[in-house]
């Protein structure tokens, strides 16, 4: 997630293109993050001490870590820590686009800074961006007085994740009345407040969300596109309903419903949480204890 979001914001900036982010999407996953890429983007050394380790490193077969201590640049603790944080998506993504000469670290984090000022994110909410853990993303992207909503959210997204989209992101949500759209497939979650989501789009945007999780290609937005996308609301609110159910709150699932020519949807106040699934916009809409509706 961490790699979209940032990536995104890249291409926005013109810094690199839309090809280039799909190539650094791929090389990433294939990718053992360097231990000198790490130690530079948290601070504990500067570009020219992670080059000069390098260089001796290619004189003597001795590890990064191994001959960072030596130096006396490095403690054997901090070697433990970077060594935890090979795995972060977000250090490869940052070693990938420095393997591919795009950009190297300091200047990635330079563009972080401009990004954290034009989105109002404070060092901590930075970090909960590169930690590319989706419940502390999902918050950041949630306004204050929708945190009611915030727990489905965090489902839909894992879900998402799991079995539609490993890379797709968010962006910020609102809390809104109404919504165009062109189709969309909705449920009730009946109950004590009653719950009603949704997830449309416009023209195609929903079917590679279709396509994925049906695991069939569809062409065009009909009822069989729908009801693979009405499925994944019914299993989302399936796994929803599920946890509540052990805290003692019970939901009754209705049958979805969808429709493929749609003005747009309504609820008197629903949370809008835009979502890119496979490189498509798709509009997450929940509602809670306010019938939601199709206009037809």
């Amino acid at each position: 997630m961490v790699s979209s979001i940032i990536g995104t914001y890249l291409v926005e900036k013109n810094l690199i293109t839309k090809e280039q982010l799909r190539d650094i999407m791929y090389e990433q996953k294939k990718v053992r993050v360097k231990l000198g890429t790490i130690a530079v983007s948290e601070g504990l050394l500067d570009t020219a001490d992670a080059e000069r380790i390098n260089r001796a490193q290619a004189k003597c077969d001795k590890r990064f870590g191994d001959i960072a201590i030596e130096m006396g640049l490095l403690s054997d603790e901090q070697i433990a820590q970077l060594l935890k944080k090979q795995g972060n998506a977000y250090m490869a993504f940052a070693q990938t686009l420095s393997d591919m000469q795009l950009m190297n670290i300091d200047q990635l984090e330079q563009c972080l800074l401009d990004f954290k000022v034009e989105n109002d994110f404070t060092n901590s909410e930075m970090d909960d961006i590169k930690s590319d853990d989706p419940d502390r993303i999902l918050k950041l992207y949630i306004p204050p007085e929708a945190a009611a909503y915030a727990e489905f959210c965090g489902v839909v997204l894992r879900t998402m994740i799991r079995f539609v989209d490993t890379d797709v992101y968010l962006k910020k949500g609102m809390l809104v009345s109404e919504l165009g759209a062109d189709h969309a497939a909705m449920q009730v979650a009946q109950g004590d407040p009653s719950w009603y989501i949704s997830l449309s789009g416009k023209d195609g945007s929903l079917l590679p969300l279709a396509s994925l999780f049906g695991k069939d290609h569809f062409e065009q937005v009909n009822e069989d596109s729908l009801d693979a996308v009405a499925e994944f609301v019914n299993c989302v609110n399936g796994l929803y309903a599920s946890a509540l159910s052990k805290e003692g709150t019970e939901l009754e699932l209705l049958p979805p419903e969808y429709d493929a020519k749609l003005c747009g949807i309504t609820a008197e106040e629903m949370l809008l949480l835009p979502l890119m699934v496979g490189g498509e916009e798709v509009s997450l809409a929940i509602s809670i204890g306010y019938p939601m509706k199709f206009i037809r």
